[in-house]
């Protein structure tokens, strides 16, 4: 399907793509990226999908990629992802800048099935009736040449991509969700999920597995860990796992083997017996059980949130998190994104109207809805 002329491989082929890109309203991107060994992604190829074809561009093989910058700011394009996060991180390390005008397949789905963070493949086999051939999936993209089922694999992502678009733009306007996307959308241009902050990383932690833990201890360890992956650009698997870390916070006797299943250097064995001897006592705050009036607030929400997402066939998850519902304090909403934008036309306006008596839950044929009251 494709050949070696949509494979982009030096400066002025490329400069000439990004000058026919900005004539574009529209443009798919995907990227092929390795970090198993790295902190940070490693950029090993960009595909671009436009009007006219599908091109994929060698980021070894030119100088002059910070041109796509002038893509990646145009306003007046929709730059077109799938999950883009990982892809965004990427362009941001880069450029050090985010794009404008992005829509995300993903979401946009959300926003027309009640499947929450559907997959590429299932997006296309559920939207253009194709199935993927994924052998290249975690193929190591650092290797070259690139042959010809390298060069499909790659480009079917954008090719198929726009298709996706228009077909969803069409559901999501006829049913004047389009907006809705474009704005949920955003959620990937916010600079603090790309900023590494080492003294923060330690709130990644599931909560589960830090029952009982020093806090002193984990924030410490885990910030000297983040210190020395992002100076190295090492992952972080490689320095010291999240999994082996918490073990050793909860047993020091660990250390001795723990350092040599990583070889870790005698100043980090300094480092980290350090933090270990330290006689803070501060456990990290477990995560208070819900009042029982609380639980069951938190029971009736859910309902609507289900009722509500059943009738107008959104996914719940994309409405609102469990967290979402047990922060929600109906004394004080301005912080709260369920009361903001097409949240609160779905479901904060409504559970307001619930708890002032003006709807109601009812049954009908074994079906529950809201009704007038």
């Amino acid at each position: 399907m494709f050949s070696e002329k949509n494979l982009i491989n030096c400066n002025n082929s490329f400069r000439k793509l990004i000058n026919s890109c900005l004539d574009e309203n529209i443009i798919s991107i995907d990227t092929e990226f390795v970090r198993n060994k790295t902190f940070y992604p490693k950029l090993c190829l960009l595909q671009i999908g436009t009007s006219t074809g599908s091109y994929a561009i060698d980021p070894n093989k030119i100088s002059n990629l910070p041109l796509l910058k002038k893509i990646l700011r145009n306003k007046n394009i929709l730059k077109i992802f799938h999950s883009p996060r990982q892809d965004i991180e990427i362009f941001f390390n880069l450029f050090g800048s985010l794009p404008n005008n992005i829509f995300d397949t993903q979401i946009a789905y959300s926003f027309i099935s009640q499947e929450y963070q559907i997959s590429y493949e299932k997006i296309v086999l559920n939207i253009l009736k194709i199935k993927l051939d994924k052998t290249f999936q975690y193929y190591d993209w650092t290797l070259r040449p690139i042959n010809d089922n390298q060069l499909n694999y790659a480009l079917n992502d954008v090719y198929y991509l726009r298709k996706i678009y228009f077909k969803l733009e069409q559901k999501l306007k006829s049913q004047n969700r389009f907006d809705w996307a474009l704005e949920e959308s955003k959620i990937y241009l916010n600079k603090k999920l790309y900023l590494n902050s080492p003294e923060n990383y330690w709130k990644n932690i599931y909560p589960s597995k830090t029952k009982n833990l020093n806090l002193f201890k984990l924030k410490k360890i885990l910030e000297w860990r983040e210190e020395k992956c992002i100076s190295l650009n090492i992952s972080r698997k490689l320095v010291f796992s999240d999994k082996d870390l918490v073990t050793l916070i909860k047993n020091p006797n660990n250390l001795n083997s723990l350092s040599i299943k990583y070889k870790l250097e005698k100043k980090d064995l300094i480092v980290i017996d350090k933090i270990l001897s330290n006689n803070s006592d501060t456990l990290l705050e477990k995560k208070s059980n819900l009042l029982k009036s609380d639980f069951e607030l938190l029971i009736i929400l859910k309902i609507i949130l289900k009722l509500i997402s059943n009738e107008l066939n959104i996914s719940p998850n994309l409405i609102a998190t469990t967290s979402d519902l047990e922060k929600l304090n109906f004394k004080n909403n301005k912080h709260s994104r369920l009361f903001k934008s097409w949240r609160n036309e779905v479901f904060g306006n409504k559970i307001k109207k619930f708890f002032n008596n003006e709807l109601k839950i009812i049954s009908k044929e074994n079906n529950f809805f809201l009704e007038k009251n």
